[in-house]
């Protein structure tokens, strides 16, 4: 039996679907009526859209350096011989009220109150928050967001005049604000 690849793969996905095992730093994938392809495991993602036997293992060179030539190859595991369903899409995250993910093509968009990040951000800078105070506030969210980029965006937010560059900051009522504020409040420690 053969395994089809779906034709937007990644190697990440492959190799989700297809275990790599403990070892293996080859792949060799066969196809009827062609010459097995081995290659390096990272780059599995070469095999998408394409059915076939996929193989892991070790190849076997001879020489060395760029002209070393791949004169066989050691298969560690049973070859992988299932046929891969088309994947199902993975159901959606449970989401605050408050925060949420939008999905982008390069990865997600994170928004509060249904603001980006960075406007929020941009809005807590115009509300005197500093940095210590915006992190924990963005952390209760699950938002993390590096130091510079952070500090950056307080800072903008607190500078009228770099809103026509960087744009404006989020348009959050008193009472958002507040709502904001009290979640980033640090936990007391006093009893």
């Amino acid at each position: 039996m053969n395994i089809t690849i779906q034709s937007n793969a990644t190697t990440a996905s492959i190799k989700a679907a297809h275990p790599v095992p403990r070892g293996a730093t080859h792949f060799r994938f066969t196809t009827p009526k062609r010459k097995p392809v081995i290659d390096a495991i990272k780059n599995l993602d070469t095999l998408a859209g394409c059915s076939g036997k996929l193989e892991y293992g070790k190849a076997i060179f001879k020489g060395r350096g760029r002209h070393a030539k791949i004169t066989g190859f050691d298969a560690t595991a049973a070859p992988v011989i299932a046929v891969q369903a088309k994947q199902p899409k993975p159901a959606a995250k449970q989401q605050t009220a408050v925060s949420k993910e939008v999905g982008t093509g390069k990865g997600k968009l994170n928004r509060i109150f249904g603001f980006s990040a960075c406007s929020v951000a941009k809005a807590l800078g115009k509300a005197g928050v500093k940095y210590a105070e915006g992190d924990r506030i963005f952390r209760a969210h699950g938002i993390e967001m590096p130091k510079a980029s952070l500090s950056v965006q307080l800072g903008f937010g607190r500078n009228p005049a770099s809103w026509k560059r960087h744009g404006e900051p989020a348009n959050l009522s008193e009472a958002q604000l507040a709502e904001l504020r009290a979640e980033g409040v640090e936990p007391s420690t006093h009893a």
